[in-house]
């Protein structure tokens, strides 16, 4: 395949990605503003839980959309169930610009909100895996490293996206519907990425197993009776991939903004910075995991998190430092990078051909539901029954999860790249 070819299918691969995380972050950024329009209550804090809820059930739907996308991509090719993901998560965050409000339709406005949450969360849980396959089984095995953090990268240039529009469009004079646009902007947005996919080519190695008849018929109940340890190996990459930034960098915000009285501007100023760090090195630690080995950066990335994660948090507590409080965010990302660079080319690597869709997109959306995406509320509930070291030993955790999956781990390899590491050694 040619660069500018590699680098067009990286792009139309990704593109899916960037418009998640900018739907996540627009809709965590708006959730404040949204309580009111859409959950009227005489208690803004209730409305505000509310608003929170529903963020939430787009994680609880991810496993589900891992479930149905995982069937299409293995019954019936990567390409089928790659369009009709985007397609399913343009539909709902056009829908939320377009959404008329409670003062104008009543119970129906929640409803609806509700419903375009729960179709993003089914649709985004059959993206991430489907995107790390078809990047997988189309690069050169010495470079799916690199290719794969490419997609991580591009996700936090969504995330920078909808942080900076949000922020633009709640300062303006059109605050009391300028809120709408950036929904807008990323419907139309996802009906560009949805041409761009259009044209991409069916995965070689799809092709292979249709022409060998090697499709499975239920391709799920395969990988669970099949490769159940597998199943839990990819949980705990979901699980080690978000929580380290969810703790490190989103659980920090209620820290920098109720032990520092940072106004709200600072805090997106420090947050925006942080992301920018990442985009910066995804690539490089994605370059480096392809020379030393993926599983063996991600492993050294998790025994890192651990070893680190106790006496920070201890110290930020000791010394009440804001440098303290950025110098953890910063090394806690530097480490977690490795992390996450590597993981969507070490994913699909679980499972065989003919199950990889079903086993890694079921796999890690659970992982990120149930734990990952989960991390910030769950820590914030043991910090205020006085648990305080609780984002530490949750980070631990984490950690272990995430090592425990990349240790010993037998990855599958397509017939077509073993023939061809044979064929370079026989010659």
């Amino acid at each position: 395949m040619s660069k500018w070819k590699n680098n067009r299918l990286i792009l139309a691969t990704s593109a899916g990605h960037i418009l998640e995380y900018y739907d996540s972050t627009l809709y965590g950024f708006f959730a404040v503003m949204l309580a009111p329009l859409f959950f009227p209550s005489e208690s803004p804090a209730i409305a505000t839980i509310c608003s929170f809820i529903v963020f939430a059930a787009g994680f609880v739907m991810r496993p589900f959309g891992g479930l149905i996308f995982g069937h299409l991509g293995d019954r019936y090719g990567r390409k089928i169930a790659f369009l009709l993901s985007i397609a399913l998560v343009t539909v709902p965050t056009f829908g939320i610009g377009c959404l008329p409000t409670y003062e104008m339709i009543g119970v129906a406005a929640p409803f609806l909100l509700i419903s375009f949450r729960l179709l993003q969360g089914i649709s985004v849980g059959g993206e991430y895996g489907g995107a790390a396959i078809f990047i997988r089984e189309h690069v050169k095995k010495e470079q799916v490293g690199f290719a794969g953090s490419m997609l991580a990268t591009l996700g936090f240039v969504g995330a920078v996206t909808g942080t900076l529009l949000g922020s633009f469009f709640t300062r303006s004079h059109i605050v009391s519907w300028g809120w709408r646009i950036p929904f807008l902007l990323g419907g139309v947005f996802g009906i560009v990425i949805y041409f761009l996919r259009r044209n991409l080519v069916e995965t070689p190695t799809f092709q292979d197993i249709k022409n060998k008849g090697k499709v499975v018929k239920l391709p799920i109940l395969s990988v669970l009776r099949k490769r159940p340890l597998n199943i839990l190996r990819g949980v705990g990459i979901g699980v080690n991939t978000v929580t380290p930034f969810y703790l490190g960098i989103i659980y920090m915000n209620s820290v920098l903004k109720s032990k520092f009285h940072l106004a709200a501007s600072e805090v997106l100023a420090c947050n925006t910075a942080i992301m920018l760090l990442w985009i910066l090195l995804l690539p490089l630690a994605g370059y480096i995991s392809d020379k030393i080995g993926k599983t063996r950066l991600m492993a050294f990335s998790a025994i890192g998190t651990l070893l680190l994660a106790y006496p920070s948090f201890l110290y930020i507590h000791a010394v009440t430092s804001l440098s303290a409080l950025i110098t953890f965010q910063i090394l806690i990302s530097l480490l977690s990078i490795c992390f996450v660079a590597p993981c969507s080319a070490v994913l699909p690597e679980l499972f065989p051909p003919e199950e990889r869709y079903s086993g890694s997109a079921f796999s890690y959306s659970l992982g990120v539901a149930i734990l990952g995406g989960t991390a910030p509320l769950i820590v914030a509930s043991l910090v205020n029954h006085g648990f305080i070291m609780g984002p530490a030993f949750y980070l631990i955790f984490s950690s272990i999860l995430g090592f425990l999956a990349v240790f010993d781990v037998k990855l599958f390899q397509d017939v077509k790249l073993q023939h061809e590491v044979k064929h370079k050694l026989a010659a």
